[in-house]
């Protein structure tokens, strides 16, 4: 039986089936996803990306968070961090998305709260993070702002995540929100007189940075205390 698509600016093609989060994983995991971009399913909606990620307000950006998260992560014992490029799941919240970096306590991970997971039972290859990850980093792009600012902030909170990151760093200064749970929605933190932004996830406090370098373009820079 051939199968319905939905074709996107003529390269990417949608099977109707994937506007549910089980049809969407399906695809996923199938051999007719795209290998490039961003498809992401947030609460019955496809979100598409196939624009090149720019490499001086993002990807730069994305190494240093994740290498400084990663290092700070294992320093501490405090848990396993998640680069771009898994496949985060969480059937409450009815979204499937790859976030630019993910952080899950030893905590989560003992608990089951979060898991790596297999798509094919006793494949052996864990292909997904279901569950609920203590800290997600979006960093916004030339097309994501939607997505990050708004679906995903409203998807992450109904999935229970703690602190969300939320990084713009596409004008002359860096927007860095470090947001956390209230009653209704997540809530941005306050800075301290040094623009330091506490992370209660990770129990430190941390402020970007950015210098120009002729040769190689913008360093950029986590600063923790």
């Amino acid at each position: 039986m051939s199968t319905a698509y939905i074709t996107f600016e003529e390269r990417i093609r949608v099977p109707f089936d994937a506007f549910d989060l089980e049809g969407f994983r399906r695809w996923v995991h199938s051999d007719d996803f795209p290998e490039r971009g961003k498809v992401s399913f947030i609460d019955g909606e496809v979100v598409v990306d196939i624009s090149p990620e720019e490499i001086q307000s993002h990807a730069s950006l994305k190494l240093a968070l994740q290498s400084k998260l990663h290092a700070f992560s294992t320093e501490h014992q405090l848990g396993k961090c998640y680069p771009d490029g898994v496949l985060l799941i969480n059937e409450s919240a009815n979204v499937s998305n790859e976030p630019d970096f993910m952080f899950c306590s030893f905590d989560a991970l003992k608990t089951k709260r979060v898991q790596e997971r297999e798509f094919v039972e006793d494949s052996g290859r864990y292909v997904e993070l279901a569950g609920t990850p203590d800290l997600a980093v979006e960093i916004i792009s030339r097309y994501s702002k939607r997505k990050d600012t708004e679906l995903l902030r409203d998807r992450y909170f109904a999935a229970g995540i703690t602190e969300y990151w939320l990084i713009n760093a596409r004008g002359d200064d860096i927007d860095f929100k470090l947001l956390t749970r209230g009653e209704d929605g997540f809530i941005e933190t306050t800075p301290d007189p040094d623009g330091y932004r506490r992370s209660d996830v990770l129990g430190a406090s941390f402020l970007i940075t950015r210098q120009w370098n002729e040769i190689s373009g913008f360093d950029y820079t986590l600063h923790q205390r």
